[in-house]
């Protein structure tokens, strides 16, 4: 399909739209100045024709004044042509009524008459009696009217003989005698004083006269009357007489304009002029008419063709002068189009197009385009800052999730595996209670109880990764807790041939922690270092640096051993690469949780030069995230004396092994006790009897838990929760509920003395075993 002349006049570009537009608006100015020019010609031509044609009127004026003259003087002579006033006095006196005018004085008046209009040249002389009688006819008129015939009739025949008044314009008219009408002049005849007669003088209004007029004044001629045109140097002109515009100007003029007239194609100018009225009482006007349309068409032809000169240089000159601005324009812009491509092809948001030599519009334009390329940076630097925080947030929750999962991971097998273990530490310690197990039997109950309290410790460290709790805060000196940290490996190390250098700072370097989680982070590096200097050539040395900063404190461990395997690695969870039984692989994760729990954090990486580093920094203000520590296990109990406990003991756990263990302590005890195996077989022995003490396992299977059987008491027994003691193998996400309860909590795996201990704690009322 073509595409049309507007739709590519639209997809060309705009250097081209500016040349058409400034020549479409050069040419509409030149045609607009080509009009304004034309009319105003035309009103002056309208007004210099009128003039002209104001000046024929004064000339035809002045013409009909010398014929006045002319007549005057004609009247004048044949007054003193003794002949003819002889022949006039004698035709007068001798006239009777009704009688016959003698034929000798007509024919003298007859010869002067023919005398004065050889000399005067005119087509009618009519000379009259008093009465309007004819009594002569001279002039070039063939068809004359005839001697007698009465003109009385006539208007400017009457007027004449009646006429007292001096001569003038009112003797001037037009006469009509046999279909002819003649431009006439009557004035009377006088004798001694009277009115004698009239003579009456003019021409006959005709093509000819019409002719004369149109060469004497070189404009073209229209007469009317009676209805119709008389004689014309115009063929349209047969309308002029019914124009309203004649008739506005043949009235004087409604506005006072010039008045205008069109015939064919031609617009006329004219002016009238009045001949006179004939016997009916019609006006006989003669028309002045100038071509307007011909007067315009040469000035209006050359102004064209100087127009159209003028106009096409300066359309050509303007369309020199756009393409020369557009070129200005458009090339700084066409190299801005390239530079704003170019930087979205690159991605570069830095760049910067250079308008130093271009236009206001294009710095406009690069300014503006700075501004969003500076926008989009600061935007993209915010979405990806945004992204790596989520990022980092993402990481943080991921080992956030990582490290619940754990949690709930090591609590259950805390649980599970404190449960047994319980049995296994409670009844070798009832079994070494026993005097009479000697010998390699007790030898082997006491091995089999050290393991057990190795696996306690190994739970408890578990549990401790599941807890990560930060314990007290207090500003503590990290050099004295290196200085005290060292010492409890110093001998290890001597007599292993190796060494521990302390390079501290020298002021002491103080900030808010936890003085035994710091020891023990410290403890667990510097066992690691133990560990690994085993087997180092030369000296093997664990180097220990402090410093202060400004904000916190810095904690480098450095030796000279073989280095790491895996330094990413090594703060997962039982990452070990030491032998099977050697290693649990959960001492560098509690540590790293120790220092992120106080706003630090740890770093391990290879020496250059060989050997493992590890950078501890901690800040001055430390922020607690973890949750609320709960009540601390009643682990190390003062000795107690054994001694009665007279009481009445439920004693609820659904684990046969540690209920029959807690039933055997309380029988040596003397205590009362009934077991219960679930929260509500507790309840409704509760529903028969009351209890001195209630022991309750926290976690328990079932409808009833050790928190419901908690609520239970306290909404139904009278002595309250007084004498309720929770024994449970773990306490990660009850830290809230116990606190809120301020009961007492033993944890799992328990020794005899501990047991006992929270039983006088519990039965007695003392205060919360913490």
């Amino acid at each position: 399909m073509t595409d049309s002349p507007w739709s590519r006049i639209r997809s060309a570009s705009l250097s081209t739209k500016l040349i058409l537009f400034s020549a479409l608006l050069t040419a509409l100015a030149v045609g607009v100045a080509f009009l304004a020019l034309s009319l105003e010609l035309r009103k002056h031509t309208k007004r210099l024709l009128a003039q002209t044609l104001s000046q024929h009127q004064r000339m035809l004026l002045e013409v009909q004044r010398h014929g006045l003259e002319e007549l005057l003087r004609a009247s004048t002579l044949m007054s003193d042509s003794p002949t003819l006033r002889a022949a006039m006095e004698t035709y007068r006196s001798e006239l009777a009524p009704h009688a016959h005018p003698r034929a000798d004085l007509l024919a003298t008046i007859q010869r002067e008459a023919e005398k004065i209009a050889g000399g005067l040249g005119r087509d009618l002389l009519i000379v009259t009696d008093r009465d309007g009688r004819v009594l002569a006819v001279g002039g070039r008129l063939e068809d004359r009217p005839g001697v007698g015939e009465d003109l009385s009739s006539r208007l400017i025949v009457r007027h004449a003989l009646a006429q007292d008044a001096p001569v003038g314009t009112a003797n001037f008219s037009v006469l009509r005698i046999r279909g002819r009408y003649f431009q006439v002049g009557c004035v009377p005849i006088v004798l001694q004083g009277f009115i004698i007669g009239t003579l009456t003088l003019g021409d006959r209004v005709d093509q000819a006269f019409v002719e004369r007029l149109h060469h004497s004044f070189e404009s073209e001629i229209v007469v009317t009357g009676g209805g119709g045109v008389l004689a014309s140097t115009l063929a349209e002109a047969s309308a002029i007489d019914a124009a309203p515009q004649a008739r506005d100007a043949e009235g004087g003029g409604a506005t006072g304009e010039t008045a205008v007239v069109s015939f064919g194609r031609d617009d006329y100018i004219f002016a009238p002029l009045t001949l006179g009225v004939d016997e009916d009482g019609r006006p006989v006007t003669l028309y002045l008419l100038h071509s307007l349309t011909r007067a315009l068409e040469e000035p209006n032809r050359s102004l064209l063709a100087t127009l159209l000169g003028y106009g096409s240089l300066v359309v050509m000159v303007a369309g020199l002068c756009a393409s020369v601005v557009g070129r200005s324009v458009l090339n700084p812009l066409e190299r801005f189009v390239r530079f704003m491509r170019s930087a979205a092809d690159s991605g570069d948001r830095a760049r910067r197009f250079d308008a130093t030599d271009a236009g206001a519009e294009v710095r406009v334009l690069s300014d503006t385009f700075d501004g969003l390329m500076e926008s989009l940076r600061r935007h993209e630097e915010r979405l990806l800052q945004g992204a790596r925080e989520d990022l980092d947030r993402l990481e943080r929750l991921k080992e956030s999730e990582k490290l619940a999962a754990l949690g709930r991971l090591l609590s259950g097998a805390a649980h599970e595996i404190n449960n047994p273990l319980t049995g296994v530490v409670g009844n070798i310690e009832m079994l070494l209670e026993r005097k009479e197990i000697e010998g390699d039997v007790r030898r082997r109950l006491e091995t089999i109880q050290k393991e057990g309290q190795r696996i306690v410790a190994l739970v408890r460290n578990l549990l401790k990764v599941a807890h990560r709790d930060s314990g007290q805060r207090a500003m503590v000196d990290l050099n004295q807790i290196i200085r005290d940290t060292a010492a409890l490996r110093r001998h290890d190390f001597e007599r292993a041939d190796m060494r521990i250098v302390l390079d501290l700072a020298a002021a002491p370097v103080r900030l808010p922690a936890s003085e035994l989680e710091l020891q023990q982070v410290c403890l667990n590096i510097i066992n690691n270092a133990y560990d690994a200097l085993q087997g180092t050539k030369g000296r093997p040395t664990l180097t220990i640096r402090t410093a202060e900063r400004q904000d916190g404190a810095t904690l480098v461990f450095s030796d000279n051993g073989p280095g790491m395997e895996q330094p990413s690695q090594v703060f997962e969870h039982f990452y070990t690469t030491k032998p099977v039984g050697q290693g649990t692989g959960l001492g560098l994760s509690i540590s790293q949780a120790i220092v992120e729990n106080h706003g630090g954090r740890i770093e391990a990486e290879n020496e250059p030069e060989g050997g493992a580093r590890f950078t501890v920094t901690l800040p001055r203000a430390a922020e607690r995230t973890a949750e609320a520590p709960p009540p601390r296990p009643v682990s190390e109990p003062l000795p107690a004396p054994r001694r009665s406990l007279p009481a009445s003991v439920l004693v609820v756990d659904d684990e046969p092994v540690v209920l029959e263990l807690q039933m055997a302590i309380l029988d040596s005890l003397g205590a009362k006790a009934v077991a219960a195996h679930s929260g509500q077989e507790a309840i409704d022995l509760m529903k028969k009897r009351d209890f001195d003490l209630i022991v309750s396992d926290l976690r328990m299977p079932g409808e009833v838990s050790g928190k419901d059987l908690y609520t239970w008491v306290v909404a139904h027994r009278r002595a309250g929760t007084q004498g309720f003691l929770f024994v449970t193998g773990d306490t990660v996400g009850e830290a809230a509920f116990l606190n809120e309860v301020k009961s007492r909590c033993l944890l799992k795996p328990f020794s005899m003395e501990e047991y006992v201990s929270a039983l006088r704690e519990a039965w007695h009322g003392l205060p919360t075993a913490a």
